[in-house]
Order: structure tokens, then C-alpha cells, then sequence
């Protein structure tokens, strides 16, 4: 479970948050609102800005945003983008700001119970102290009404100075049949421990014999396999039975970057993994041709933050695996070039996508040269090549290092021969790529990009 940080330490990941480039880069107060909560992670500082910064500029937006508005992005961040922490945090603001009720955003967007924990935190954190105005608390009680037993005994307890047992004392959450068994046996201390393998291992079971055991019952998490594989192998489970657990993997709240963690953890699995990547993620697909150009530069390289292991390349290259499960008809480039020279490089991928693209990662980010994105140069030669006939859109993955828009205004990249295109940053910058050229300007990194593409185009 993730621990509250209240020391806004770190580096940020990013996700998604875009805007239409007919305004030639003008962004309104709610636009920036949504691309300052979407790109960040709360509490946490990027390479540019600390988390302080960040904070502020969400507070003084939220001045200028309708109270309505910021719940409505509120439920955005928590049940599209999948972010915790963000949507307690402008619900807090709205509510304060705009004095707007919040109790039934608070009653729908706190969907585990830990998230009540995390804003009783939050007020601590902001006022000094639990003390909240009434739609917060009803808001807060309302929330478990959909808590069932096994929910609020998995998270009964918590690394952080309150509890579960604390909150129901606090708010006084009405029993449902759903939960009052559940509700009266935690404030008696009574509540027996959730199915989880954690609780099975602190009762003295054995790793192998809980794996299997779970695995039988398909009572294992998604995340919880993802994240178990190598735990599952040292304790000798059978590679059969592994397979299985993968298999059981389907959930919406997943990212590509849960399972490229779970392919370095256990690479012996990666057409296993690669499966269930695609079982998550190829609902109805994208039609039509898309080119996705994937940046190699040696600025793609840096690490996402302090406390991960993963890259921007890995992140685009994660994407990029999502991305051949959701466009129905798939061109993958990679592109970098030599800044030296201020030329590009570009090169048609056409052995095997998925994961296994990282199979590749270092002969074709050697083979491009390492240098920067040049997106003009990257279009002019996807035009001379042949491949922009015929086209629906393009998608460009980059991190806003664009040389050709750097060296010269007249050096932008002409997106004509497509009906649609667009620049996806997925660092967390100020201030992204704003050629004016592109249907759309996206911010960040999640699946949710193409889910954003194609709510778009429709």
C-alpha cells in the first residue's frame, strides 16, 4: 500500500493531459488546471518544479476554475486516469474555495477505504488538525456503504497515524447489509484478516502452498501476480502454474508500466505477460492506419523519478507495446538523430512489438545515434518514404527536446497528409511542445492517451 508522503520528496510521473491546438497554444484557466493535476503526481516534485510549486499552482487555479468543474475533473483523475491522491486533493479545494458540497464526490471517488484515511490526512496536512465541516463528513460515511467485508478488513490497518477504526469513530458510517457485520466487529477488534497471501505468509503459511492455493481459487489480485512473479518462482511454483496466474490478470486499473515491471522481474514469462498486456488493454480498436513515432534521444533516457527504475524511453516503449493492442492497423517508427549535425534518423520497426520491443532497446536506440527528436525532419521522411499515404493519423512520443522547433520557427512539421495528429510529452515540463501544428498536444504518459485519441476523433 502506498504511504501518504507528506514531505513532498521525489520526482513526479507523469499522465495524461492534452488540449486542441486551434487557440495557437492559449490555454484557459480550467485547461491548465487539468493539465497541472493530470501531469503530476500530488506531493511529489518533477525535474522542474518542486512539489510546492505544483501544489500552489493547483490551489490558484482552483480560485479561478467553477467549483463544478474541479469535481468533475476530480472523478476524471480518479476513475480514468487511476490517480489516488489528486481527486481527494481538489475535492478539499473546491469544497474550501467555493464552499460547494462535495459529499457525494467524496461518497464516489473514495472507492477503498484507505482513500478516507488519505483525506482525513490531507485536512491534517492543510489546516493542522482532523476537524471537518459536515459534507465532509457525511461524505466520507456515505463512502462505506460500498466497502464490503473483505475491503474493510484488508485495510483495517495502515503505516500511517490513523486507521480505519479511527475513521469510522470520526464519521460514523450508517451499517448496510453489505457491511455491518464487517463494521462491528472492526471497532470490536474482532474483524478476521482479508484473503490476502501477506496475511496467509504473517499466519505461518508457505509461500508455494498460499501461491497455489490463491491461484486455485483466482482469489490473487491482478497487481498482487504482477508484482509476485520472481516470489512465485523462488518458492517453486511450477511454470504451468505461473502461466495460469497471468492468465487471471484482467483489470482496468493496470498501466503499461506494471507490466513492463513484471516482464524485468520475470523476462521468462514475457509472452505470458504479454498476453495478459493485451487482455487489459485491446477493447475496440482504433481504426484505421496510425503511424507511432517513438523518440530514442539520449534526453528519453533520464529516469522518471528518484525512487524508480524506469526511464522515459521506458515508459514510451511501454506505450508503445499498450499501443500495438489498440490501433487496429500499426506503423512503428523509432526516431533520434545527430544534434551535431541537426539531422535525423529514422527507422521502420517491423520485428515483433509488445513487450518484446525492449528485447531491442539498446541496438536501435545505438543504431538511431541518441541525439534529439526532429520532428520536421521526421515527417518530411515519413512523406518521401511513402508511408504517410494513406494514413488516418500520426502520434509522436517525445519528451518536448525537439531540435528542428529549437533551431528555427520555420523548421514546424507538416502534418497535412494526415487527418489527425498529434505530440505526446511525456515528461511533466511547464510548458510542453506548442508547434500549433498538431490536432492535439497531449501531456504525460497512461493508455489513457489512446482512449483520449479516440474520444477525440469521435
Amino acid at each position: 500500500m502506498s504511504k501518504f508522503n507528506t514531505k513532498k520528496t521525489g520526482f513526479g510521473f507523469g499522465f495524461i493531459a492534452g488540449k486542441l491546438t486551434d487557440n495557437a497554444g492559449q490555454y484557459s484557466d480550467y485547461e491548465l488546471l487539468r493539465r497541472v493535476t493530470l501531469a503530476n503526481l500530488l506531493f511529489e516534485s518533477d525535474y522542474y518544479q518542486s512539489a510546492d510549486d505544483i501544489m500552489k499552482q493547483i490551489e490558484d487555479l482552483c480560485y479561478k476554475v467553477d467549483g463544478e468543474k474541479i469535481i468533475q475533473l476530480a472523478i476524471e483523475c480518479r476513475f480514468e486516469q487511476k490517480l489516488r491522491h489528486t481527486p481527494l486533493w481538489l475535492l478539499i479545494l473546491a469544497h474550501e474555495i467555493h464552499g460547494i458540497s462535495v459529499k457525494e464526490a467524496i461518497a464516489k471517488i473514495a472507492n477503498r477505504p484507505d482513500m478516507t484515511i488519505d483525506l482525513l490526512q490531507m485536512l491534517k496536512v492543510r489546516n493542522g488538525s482532523y476537524k471537518m465541516s459536515k459534507p465532509i463528513k457525511k461524505g466520507l460515511a456515505k463512502a462505506f456503504d460500498q466497502y464490503d467485508e473483505y475491503q474493510i478488513s484488508k485495510y483495517k490497518k495502515t503505516n500511517m497515524a490513523l486507521s480505519l477504526i479511527d475513521v469510522v469513530n470520526m464519521v460514523h458510517p450508517k451499517p448496510t447489509d453489505k457491511n455491518e457485520k464487517a463494521l462491528k466487529d472492526l471497532v470490536a477488534n474482532t474483524l478476521q484478516p482479508a484473503n490476502t497471501w501477506e496475511t496467509a505468509l504473517s499466519q505461518g503459511a508457505g509461500k508455494k502452498e498460499t501461491f497455489e492455493r490463491m491461484i486455485s481459487e483466482k482469489s490473487l489480485g491482478a497487481l498482487a501476480i504482477l508484482r509476485n512473479l520472481r516470489n512465485m518462482t523462488e518458492a517453486g511454483l511450477s511454470k504451468e502454474n505461473i502461466s495460469t496466474a497471468i492468465s487471471q490478470v484482467r483489470s482496468h486499473w493496470l498501466t503499461p508500466l506494471n507490466f513492463l515491471a513484471a516482464q524485468r522481474n520475470a523476462s521468462e514469462y514475457t509472452e505470458d505477460i504479454d498476453r495478459a498486456m493485451k487482455n487489459c488493454f485491446a477493447g475496440e480498436k482504433i481504426k484505421g492506419k496510425t503511424i507511432l513515432a517513438i523518440d530514442v534521444s539520449g534526453s528519453m533516457g533520464q529516469v522518471t523519478s528518484s525512487h524508480s527504475k524506469f526511464s522515459r524511453m521506458d515508459l514510451a516503449f511501454a506505450m508503445a507495446a499498450a499501443g500495438s493492442y489498440i490501433f487496429e492497423d500499426l506503423i512503428l517508427v523509432f526516431t533520434a538523430g545527430n544534434d551535431g549535425e541537426r539531422k535525423g534518423k529514422h527507422m521502420i520497426w517491423n520485428q515483433g512489438k509488445g513487450l518484446r520491443l525492449f528485447d531491442s532497446y539498446r541496438k536501435i536506440y545505438t543504431e538511431l545515434g541518441g541525439g534529439g527528436i526532429f520532428t520536421h525532419q521526421l515527417c518530411e521522411w515519413l512523406k518521401n518514404q511513402g508511408y504517410a499515404q494513406d494514413t488516418e493519423r500520426l502520434v509522436v512520443i517525445s519528451d518536448s527536446q525537439d531540435i528542428d522547433a529549437y533551431y528555427g520557427s520555420d523548421k514546424k512539421p507538416d502534418t497535412s497528409p494526415y487527418k489527425t495528429s498529434y505530440i505526446i510529452d511525456i515528461s511533466t515540463h511547464t510548458h510542453g511542445i506548442k508547434t500549433g501544428n498538431w490536432t492535439a498536444e497531449i501531456n504525460g504518459w497512461s493508455d489513457k492517451v489512446f482512449h483520449y485519441i479516440k474520444a477525440l476523433e469521435s
